[in-house]
């Protein structure tokens, strides 16, 4: 569905591969697309796979009042740097049962378990070293036998050659308790509480922020911003994204590389 210029109240948006450019760079036209929303009182929303510490320090000059989108929608916060609105654990027992179909499967490289403010590794080897960067503290390691014992907000298997038949075997066996992410071209398998998402997670912030998601805007370009994208009142897939993204959104934007973010915003919000 889609709505005159102006007539949207909020720009809920990813950050790797739409927002970011190249080495995860925020462009100046796209700091300055922030900057002109945020004057003219339009929320703008991140809803990302990324932690809220690599949010807070990749945007903290520019978004400091609107709700914040993490782990996948695993995690909502109020603001930039204010208190949780929500967040989605997986049980215990499933993670621990997840845990223990993973150590009887070949091809897996790393394992970790994301939560609010951290997260546990099972190997420490270099795949860790950009969650390390996000985080901006190194993991607390786990074992098969010495897991943790609360639940966590989202579990990341690591495999690069058996990616997929490691995704089709898990996804057998526990579809029906949780969601499943699997990028085109990130090694990383996602999983998480089966009603976690950013399509769910944008319905709650616009319940708290006063409006529906038809009076929203939402861009982009992986597995994990399909539901966001599909439910929104303009969903919007960059023309770097993945099929599947493309194929439920209303419009497609330019690339990630040439602000493509920046030129949809700018002429739907007038900037």
């Amino acid at each position: 569905m889609t709505m005159s210029q102006h007539a949207y109240r909020a720009a809920f948006i990813d950050l790797d591969g739409t927002l970011l450019g190249p080495k995860a760079r925020l462009s100046t036209r796209n700091a300055a697309c922030l900057e002109a929303l945020t004057r003219k009182g339009i929320p703008v929303i991140i809803a990302t796979g990324r932690p809220i510490e690599s949010v807070r320090s990749l945007l903290g000059p520019f978004l400091k009042d609107d709700p914040v989108i993490t782990l996948s929608g695993s995690m909502v916060h109020k603001s930039l740097y204010g208190q949780e609105l929500a967040s989605s654990k997986i049980p215990f027992e499933t993670m621990h049962s997840v845990l223990e179909a993973c150590r009887t499967l070949e091809g897996i490289e790393n394992i970790l378990l994301d939560e609010a403010e951290g997260f546990y590794a099972l190997i420490d080897n270099p795949a860790l070293d950009e969650f390390v960067g996000m985080y901006g503290k190194s993991p607390k390691m786990f074992s098969y036998d010495d897991v943790p014992m609360g639940g966590v907000l989202s579990i990341l298997v690591h495999a690069r050659e058996s990616r997929r038949q490691i995704y089709t075997r898990l996804q057998d066996q526990f579809g029906e308790s949780l969601h499943f992410t699997y990028f085109r071209e990130y090694p990383w398998i996602e999983l998480s509480d089966f009603s976690s998402n950013k399509g769910t997670a944008m319905e709650l912030v616009c319940q708290h922020l006063g409006f529906s998601t038809d009076q929203v805007v939402a861009i982009g370009d992986g597995a994990n911003d399909l539901e966001m994208i599909a439910r929104a009142g303009l969903g919007v897939a960059m023309v770097n994204g993945d099929d599947e993204v493309k194929a439920v959104a209303d419009r497609i934007a330019p690339h990630h590389a040439q602000d493509g973010v920046a030129e949809v915003l700018e002429e739907l919000f007038g900037l």
